[in-house]
Formats: structure tokens, sequence, C-alpha cells
């Protein structure tokens, strides 16, 4: 589940100067960032148990669909936002439906774009929280009932017996 305080991202990105760009603009807002030229190292770290894992479409070596299918095996809770120089919409919406949160294309708007995606995922992490607070609130509730109700049959049957 992700954290909406301290946060822990990952970021993935074999390209120096992309990575301090985006890690640069990132830094303003959120504290806890680490840094991967490649999808193995990030697998090590795993551990940590990262929120968000930002990476690019295209790997070295794998591809980040490839990562993200093999983390969210181990770990469903932790979120992904690809970054891609390729504009391609049709690939998008399809790595959005095998369960990415956003897919930022690398341009100039690319770090304020970013930082919206993160924004969101907390934003959608805090909404999918408070439902399931409800839902447990809800269903405490009608069992709560159910056993106020067995109670007074109870009694009831056992003085009108009795």
């Amino acid at each position: 589940m992700l954290k909406t305080k301290n946060l822990l991202l990952f970021i993935i990105e074999e390209s120096i100067i992309y990575k301090d760009l985006i890690v640069g603009h990132l830094q303003s807002k959120f504290k806890n960032i680490r840094t991967f030229k490649n999808a193995e190292e990030c697998l090590k770290e795993l551990h940590l148990h990262p929120d968000i894992i930002i990476l690019d479409y295209s790997l070295e070596g794998a591809s980040g669909l490839e990562l993200m299918k093999k983390v969210k095996e181990m770990h469903p809770a932790i979120d992904f936002i690809f970054l891609s120089g390729q504009n391609d919409v049709e690939v998008a919406i399809s790595i959005m439906k095998l369960g990415a949160s956003d897919y930022v294309v690398k341009n100039e708007k690319a770090p304020a774009r970013l930082v919206k995606a993160i924004d969101q995922a907390i934003a959608t992490t805090k909404k999918e929280n408070l439902n399931k607070g409800f839902t447990i609130g809800v269903f405490g509730f009608f069992v709560l009932l159910l056993l106020v109700i067995a109670g007074i049959i109870s009694i009831v049957l056992f003085f009108n017996l009795g």
C-alpha cells in the first residue's frame, strides 16, 4: 500500500542527464528518492519497499513492462509510473491496463507531469484507504446489529419458553 508520508520513490533511468533532471525536479517535493541504472539494481533493493517505481518503458536488458510484471507478482501494492520517449497512446493504454498508474512522455513538460502523476497516485491511494475504512465500518455495523438482534431474540425466546 502506498504511504502518503515519507514516500519512497525508485527511479530507473539509464540516461544520467535525464535522471539528474528528473531527480532535481522531484527533490523539491519528495525527499526519499533512490536511483538505479537498470532493473537488476532495482530488484536488489525491493526489500526497502518503495511506494512508486518510476521507470523507462524500454530498459536495457528487460523492458519496463517485464519489470513491472515481475515486481507486481511479489509486491502488488507498488505503483508504477512509466517514462518514455514514445508518444504512443496505444502503448500507454495497454501499460495502464496492466497496472501502471501513469505514462509520462519524455519532453520539456515531463518533470512537472511526473509530479502530478505522483500526486495522483497518492490521492488514489488515500481514496482507496477511505473506501476500505468505510466498507469495514459498514460491515462492522451490520455484524454488531446482527448480534444485537440475535441477543434480543435469544432473550425473548428464553423468557417466553421459561
